[in-house]
């Protein structure tokens, strides 16, 4: 990818319940803010098919095409013969600050819940229809709060995550005035790779060495 600071995180929750009207919130106060914003929706239906039966790209697909585009006036769109899995679909946001997924669960990256039976391991917060102990927003009065929150809690996304690859521990700590923080697998992952790649640039760097960050604040 080509931005390394791009965040992302979903927005799950049954039907009815306010993911989209959550959605449209967030992206709202991010444009506001002068984020450059994308989104993904997750389409839970089996029948759903852009390209349909007897359309020019339809047609195409029959004759054999592996990727078909359509492209108009306004918009261009890109017709894969299969489902992408979701960090394919992130390369092509190179560039944006944000993506906001909705319905996407198939990636260990934070999720606002809207529905109880949604929470698991990544979740940071509610909102919605949401009734629980979880800290709950409402989008709809609560948009510049629950922005606030995401940025705090929402951190970098990295191509290096893939949900079909085991999540190892690995040989990294985190001390907060001297107090060791304990990190689940993907949040070492995290920030194991940012200080690589960060370091590897740098004169001096060697493969293997040990490497120790400090930050004080001023």
């Amino acid at each position: 990818m080509e931005s390394v600071f791009m965040k992302a995180f979903s927005v799950l929750g049954t039907s009815g319940t306010g993911k989209t009207t959550t959605i449209e919130a967030i992206i709202a106060e991010l444009r506001k803010r002068g984020f450059r914003v994308g989104s993904v929706k997750d389409i839970h239906f089996d029948a759903f098919a852009m390209d349909t039966p007897g359309s020019n790209t339809h047609r195409h697909r029959q004759a054999g095409a592996d990727l078909v585009t359509a492209r108009g006036q306004h918009e261009t769109d890109l017709l894969f013969p299969t489902q992408l899995p979701m960090r394919d679909v992130l390369r092509h946001y190179a560039g944006y600050d944000w993506v906001v997924l909705e319905g996407v669960a198939d990636l260990p990256v934070p999720n606002v819940i809207c529905t109880p039976d949604k929470q698991n391991e990544f979740t940071i917060c509610a909102a919605g229809k949401y009734a629980g102990d979880l800290r709950c927003f409402d989008a709809r009065t609560q948009a510049a709060e629950l922005c606030d929150f995401l940025l705090e809690n929402v951190p970098v996304y990295l191509e290096c995550f893939d949900p079909a690859e085991p999540q190892p521990a690995f040989d990294i700590s985190l001390k907060i005035n001297g107090e060791e923080i304990r990190m689940v697998p993907f949040v070492q992952k995290i920030l194991r790779n940012a200080v690589l790649a960060v370091a590897a640039e740098l004169e001096g760097y060697q493969e293997g060495a040990t490497i120790d960050v400090q930050i004080k604040k001023k």
